[in-house]
């Protein structure tokens, strides 16, 4: 009985150390709020210069964007419970006044493991996914555009199996008007 209750006071001591945080709170440090999100996808304040003669193209990759930790069923497309929170904030955030009448490509990446062909299919059907669930929330289909990368954009390239290459990018085209 003794040796039960030192084990359990010992247990209650190492929780409360810092750096020993539960994986629930690892998940919810991980989670982007609603600001950050839309203080990443708002363009910078700058000045306007249009030098003569010279016209600015917006490329297919222009305009802020985010990524986002997404957990997904492994190789799967199907979402993970945990996945809720992080999609919350990201449903509040597209539909905040700042961003609310933006165009957006949702992008899913993953990491080298597994063929490319694979790969793709895989991120696109996340990234469809992430578009279901926000449609579903009432956002309107048409601000939503999905690509899937599979691993062509590898965020940390010298590490092409890291799991941080997999996550769901959020991009902003600019006003759908």
């Amino acid at each position: 009985m003794r040796l039960t209750l030192v084990a359990i006071v010992a247990l209650a001591v190492l929780s409360a150390l810092p750096g020993s945080a539960s994986r629930a709170d690892e998940e919810q440090k991980s989670v982007l709020s609603n600001e950050q999100i839309q203080q990443a996808l708002q363009a910078p304040v700058t000045r306007s210069f249009t030098p003569r003669g010279l016209a600015r193209r917006q490329g297919s990759d222009s305009g802020q964007s985010v990524n986002l930790n997404i957990p997904f069923e492994h190789n799967s497309s199907a979402l993970m419970p945990q996945a809720a929170a992080q999609l919350k904030e990201l449903e509040l955030a597209l539909n905040s006044a700042s961003l609310g009448k933006d165009r957006f490509v949702v992008a899913g990446h993953t990491d080298a493991k597994g063929s490319a062909q694979y790969n793709k299919q895989l991120s696109l059907k996340r990234a469809e996914a992430v578009k279901r669930f926000l449609v579903a929330k009432g956002m309107d289909a048409g601000r939503l555009t999905t690509v899937g990368y599979g691993s062509e954009k590898l965020l940390v390239a010298d590490r092409p199996e890291d799991p941080s290459n997999r996550r769901v990018e959020i991009r902003d085209l600019g006003s759908a008007n």
